[in-house]
């Protein structure tokens, strides 16, 4: 006897399950990145440390000089500051703050990129108007900007070119006259 033959639903076959292995495969490339971005920092870092010198040097007077040697560039710094290296002329019989207030700072980033900075604060018992007359003299035709009075009531000289910039400020401190002096220069060649 044959039966009416029976008929089975069919079962659906499940779909492959390709949104699991996106999502396994995702965070597995995942994984390998951040393992390589630490990897390659590490590797950075120990390269960096390597390549690291740090040098400091008494002066005397008790002043230092720090210099700083890394892969990528230089930094030093001291206090020996003087006319030759402001490049400014120094008020004749003015005497340096204290020394805290002078550095000498060389930044060198390769061949290409070079910032110095080099300021110092003096003082001196003659008068605002004298010192004045005396940087006007001196400094003559080079100065590009004289403010008289600025915010802080100092009287400003500025001296820019290309590459270079030169301050000096004067401000009456107590019956004194308080002379800021600072020099800043960038680029590849450095001149006063």
């Amino acid at each position: 006897m044959s039966g009416p033959s029976q008929h089975h639903p069919s079962v659906p076959s499940q779909p492959p399950r390709t949104a699991s292995h996106l999502l396994a495969i995702t965070l597995l490339v995942l994984a390998l990145i951040i393992t390589a971005s630490v990897l390659t920092v590490w590797i950075g870092l120990r390269y960096l440390t390597q390549g690291v010198s740090v040098n400091v040097e008494e002066r005397g007077r008790g002043t230092k000089a720090v210099s700083i040697k890394t892969p990528v560039g230089s930094l030093a710094v001291n206090q020996d500051v003087d006319e030759a290296h402001l490049g400014l002329p120094i008020y004749p019989g003015a005497t340096r703050l204290k020394e805290g207030d002078s550095a000498n700072v060389n930044l060198a980033f390769g061949d290409e990129a070079h910032l110095r900075v080099v300021a110092a604060k003096f003082e001196t018992p003659d008068s605002l108007e004298k010192v004045k007359d005396y940087y006007t003299n001196r400094l003559g035709s080079e100065v590009t900007k004289l403010v008289e009075k600025d915010q802080r009531g100092e009287t400003v000289f500025e001296i820019k070119r290309k590459g270079l910039e030169k301050v000096v400020a004067l401000q009456e401190v107590g019956g004194k006259t308080q002379i800021a002096l600072v020099r800043v220069a960038h680029g590849s060649a450095e001149t006063n």
